[in-house]
């Protein structure tokens, strides 16, 4: 989400990213992107764009498969604009070269907006005034949050989502205490 005063400068700027983006052979360190682990994983990306555009989100950049490549599962890294946040591409976990960007109003508005979702993944928020991000971060449902880029995958952060988005966590403290038998000894009077 971009705040409605900037987001045609938003727009532009990934928009460049996006088209520049390198994809490809995984195993190249210049590559960001590889292929979808599997045919149907890959189907099931390019059928959510199918639906992006059908519900009516401006498709900006890729939305197909690449003939650049003979072989891999490739979705071209697609970026769609004016998301509808009640939208499938708004709602779905991808989990696929896919963005959407949708304008916000004010932080209520984008609170909103975040929390608007069965799942709760992972999320980010970006700010010049960390204080306000991390009050922002509070009230956003997702199980991992970065605040201006921070690093929430580290082996000593717990990582799991909320909603939809799992159960439980791995890594760090709560991570290991999954691997314990704790047993509950209760004596009467």
């Amino acid at each position: 989400m971009i705040p409605r005063s900037r987001y045609a400068e938003a727009v532009d700027l990934v928009k460049l990213v996006y088209e520049t983006i390198s994809y490809g052979d995984p195993t190249d360190p210049e590559v960001v992107y590889g292929p979808q682990v599997s045919a149907v994983q890959r189907d099931r990306v390019l059928g959510l764009i199918d639906k992006g555009i059908a519900e009516g989100a401006r498709l900006v950049v890729g939305g197909g498969r690449p003939e650049r490549f003979d072989r891999g599962y490739f979705v071209e890294p697609t970026l769609f604009v004016d998301v509808d946040p009640n939208s499938t591409i708004a709602q779905a976990e991808i989990f696929g070269p896919v963005l959407t960007i949708s304008p916000y109003d004010d932080v209520d508005h984008a609170v909103a907006i975040a929390n608007n979702s069965s799942y709760g993944l992972a999320g980010s928020v970006w700010s010049n005034d960390e204080g306000a991000a991390i009050e922002v971060a509070r009230r956003i449902r997702t199980g991992m949050i970065s605040i201006n880029g921070g690093m929430y995958y580290a082996p000593d952060l717990p990582a799991g989502g909320f909603k939809q988005s799992g159960l439980g966590r791995e890594s760090g403290i709560e991570g290991f205490e999954e691997f314990l038998e704790t047993k509950s000894i209760a004596v009467g009077e």
